[in-house]
């Protein structure tokens, strides 16, 4: 008994594998056809895009926290002198 989302799973993987060899073939075909300095500047693109990128988004997931985080505490000291204190008689 065959299992039929198994085979559909491996055929999705066949064409994903088709689908990159593809762009890896032309990406080389591009790079082969480039003069040097364009394959430089591509090179140094690439490079500050793999630098920069994942820094800009850890940065971005730090900085969201911190607010996060500032703006619990600020509710928690707001909800905190609202409520009426235990002590009062109320």
């Amino acid at each position: 008994m065959k299992n039929a989302k198994f085979e559909s799973f491996i055929v999705l993987l066949e064409d994903m594998g088709r689908a990159f060899a593809k762009t890896v073939h032309y990406g080389l075909r591009a790079a082969a056809t480039m003069s040097w300095p364009a394959l430089l500047a591509t090179c140094v693109a690439l490079a500050l895009t793999i630098t920069i990128l994942p820094l800009a988004l850890f940065l971005f997931i730090v900085f969201m926290a911190g607010k996060l985080i500032a703006a619990a505490m600020g509710l928690n000291e707001r909800r905190r002198k609202s409520l009426p204190a235990a002590g009062d008689g109320e």
